[in-house]
């Protein structure tokens, strides 16, 4: 009973997404099946909160701090439950608040900084790529942003942008260097409450219905994973697939070797990439 009220209140929906999905229903490239990717940031520092997250079901990337106290266990553990990991890279950011270690920052050369990813990176076994913590300072600068796509170059891990300014450079950056690369649509969890959590994930619902995906970035506080442990499940009822972000960006590969036209591919000419 539980599950059928949760389908039928996210089918239901804000009027944008009634609308949203006329618009796409009408729209030759629309996809027959929507695709997530959820990331959740901040794991190391609480073991507990780390494992919870760990837990939730279903397809999961994890961003792991590094050099913090759980992170490699908890990286480690990500990998035995079948969860992808990626480095939680912190940079600097314009509120100059405290980063922690393993920080990169726009005083750096390219050698002390290019080390310093690599030693983070080399932090959380089994990283796959890496999404930047904060940053809102380092990712409007071009320089830095090549260094660290020249390191993910050298190892082949792909690059997800959390997006914390309008003003990023950095995923511009990974596609001109040939990084695999995603940008986040939706934050869920800037306000930690139940009721704004829910309306930020149906707002990337939303999103996936109208562009064929979404990338949404939450934190491992209780209200967020309670509430992804009573919302997910239904989404398979509801006709999306979860994805990692590695399984998301082989099958854009994959969509553009068959067909560089198809509607499912990744396009950031005609993608509204939101705020919130």
């Amino acid at each position: 009973m539980r599950r059928r009220g949760l389908l039928r209140a996210l089918l239901a929906g804000p009027a944008l997404f009634a609308g949203a999905r006329a618009a796409v229903a009408s729209r030759r490239d629309a996809v027959e099946q929507p695709r997530l990717i959820i990331v959740i940031d901040d794991l190391g520092n609480a073991l507990e909160a780390g494992r919870a997250t760990l837990a939730l079901p279903g397809p999961l990337d994890v961003a792991v701090l590094p050099h913090s106290p759980y992170g490699a266990e908890l990286a480690r553990e990500a990998r035995r439950l079948g969860k992808e990991v990626m480095l939680h890279a912190p940079m600097a950011n314009r509120q100059h608040l405290a980063l922690g270690p393993g920080a990169l920052t726009p005083d750096m050369d390219s050698t002390s900084f290019q080390q310093t990813l690599r030693n983070a990176l080399d932090s959380v076994p089994g990283a796959i790529g890496l999404n930047n913590h904060m940053g809102s300072l380092l990712t409007a600068r071009r320089e830095p942003m090549e260094w660290v796509m020249e390191v993910l170059a050298e190892r082949g891990l792909l690059f997800v942008d959390s997006r914390t300014s309008a003003d990023t450079l950095a995923w511009d950056v990974a596609r001109e260097r040939g990084i695999p690369a995603m940008m986040r649509d939706v934050f869920l969890d800037h306000e930690q409450t139940e009721a704004a959590i829910d309306l930020q994930f149906r707002r990337a619902l939303g999103v996936a219905r109208e562009y064929g995906s979404a990338l949404m970035i939450g934190h491992p506080y209780p209200v967020t994973l309670d509430y992804l442990n009573r919302t997910l499940p239904a989404l398979d009822g509801l006709g999306f697939q979860r994805l990692t972000v590695s399984a998301f960006l082989r099958q854009q590969a994959d969509f553009a070797r068959l067909d560089p036209a198809d509607g499912r591919l990744f396009n950031s000419h005609r993608r509204h990439w939101g705020r919130g």
